[in-house]
C-alpha cells in the first residue's frame, strides 16, 4: 500500500513536530502538512485531501470537536485519530459520536501511539481487501471500532485477567498482556496460517503494515504459548535471522 497521507492539527508547534518525526521514523505515513489552528486545519484538509488526521482538541480558534464536525461534513471521508490532553466526559463522547478511530490522552508513550497506528493500518488493509461487495456480520464486527470491544473477564480471577492463556479453540485469549491487541494478533495469526513457509518479523511487518518491533512482539507471544515455532536461519555472515512458522 502507498504511504497514508496524514495531516497533523495541533496548536503546539513542538508537539506537532514530534508527531511528524514519529510518523517519519515509523514509515508508511506521509505527513502532507501541519496546522496549528482549527481553521488552518480545515482549509488544508480541503486543499490536500488527507486520508488521516491527527487532531488535538484544544485549539486557539475553535474546539477540535468543531473541526471534527466540519471534516465530517465533507463529501470525501477522512479518518481521524484524536491526540489531546482533554479528559472531559462530554469531550470524549463528542469525539466518539463524531466517529474518531481512537482517542489518545496526553502524555502517552510512543508504544501507545504505535499500537493505535498498527490497528489503523490493519483496518485499512482489511477494507482494501474486502472489495466493493457486501460484508458479512463477522467482517463488519472486525471493522467497527475494533479497539472499543470490552475485554472478557478471566473466570479464574473474577476480573479481567492478564494471563494470556489460550482458549480451547487454540486461539489466544481475548484479554492479552499489556501492549498487545486482539485485532492485530488475529491478523498476525491469519498471516502465519496462510504462509506455507516460515516468515521473518520484518517480512510480516511489511505484509501487514506493522512496525517491525510490533510484529516481533506478537510473533514472540505466539512462540511462548506454543502456537508458532522459531527457527534461526544462518546466512553467510553475521547474526542469524529468526524465522517463525505456525504450528499446524
Amino acid at each position: 500500500m502507498s504511504a497514508i497521507r496524514t495531516l497533523i492539527i495541533d496548536d503546539d508547534v513542538a508537539v506537532a513536530g514530534i508527531h511528524h518525526g514519529f510518523l517519519l521514523a515509523r514509515g508508511g505515513f506521509d505527513v502532507v502538512a501541519m496546522a496549528h489552528t482549527g481553521q488552518q486545519g480545515i482549509d488544508l484538509a480541503a486543499e490536500l485531501e488527507p486520508e488521516l488526521v491527527l487532531l488535538d482538541i484544544h485549539l486557539p480558534d475553535m474546539s477540535g470537536l468543531d473541526v471534527l464536525q466540519r471534516l465530517r461534513g465533507r463529501r470525501r471521508p477522512v479518518d481521524v485519530l484524536v491526540i489531546t490532553a482533554s479528559r472531559e466526559l462530554d469531550t470524549v463522547r463528542g469525539a466518539m459520536a463524531g466517529g474518531v478511530l481512537h482517542y489518545l490522552v496526553k502524555p502517552f508513550s510512543s508504544q501507545a501511539l504505535n499500537e493505535r497506528l498498527d490497528e489503523y493500518v490493519l483496518l485499512r488493509n482489511e477494507l482494501a481487501s474486502g472489495g466493493a461487495g457486501p460484508l458479512d456480520q463477522a467482517s463488519i464486527d472486525r471493522l467497527v471500532a475494533p479497539s472499543r470491544r470490552p475485554a472478557r473477564a478471566d473466570p479464574q480471577q473474577g476480573q479481567p485477567g492478564q494471563s494470556g492463556q489460550l482458549e480451547p479453540q487454540g486461539q489466544p485469549a481475548v484479554r492479552l498482556p499489556k501492549g498487545l491487541s486482539r485485532p492485530t494478533l488475529d491478523a498476525v495469526i491469519d498471516a502465519l496460517k496462510a504462509s506455507s513457509e516460515d516468515v521473518s518479523a520484518a517480512g510480516l511487518a511489511l505484509q501487514l503494515g506493522l512496525s517491525r518491533v510490533s510484529a516481533r512482539r506478537y510473533l514472540e507471544y505466539l512462540v511462548i504459548h506454543g502456537h508458532a515455532r522459531l527457527t534461526p536461519r544462518y546466512g553467510a555472515a553475521g547474526r542469524p535471522e529468526n524465522r517463525y512458522l505456525w504450528r499446524r
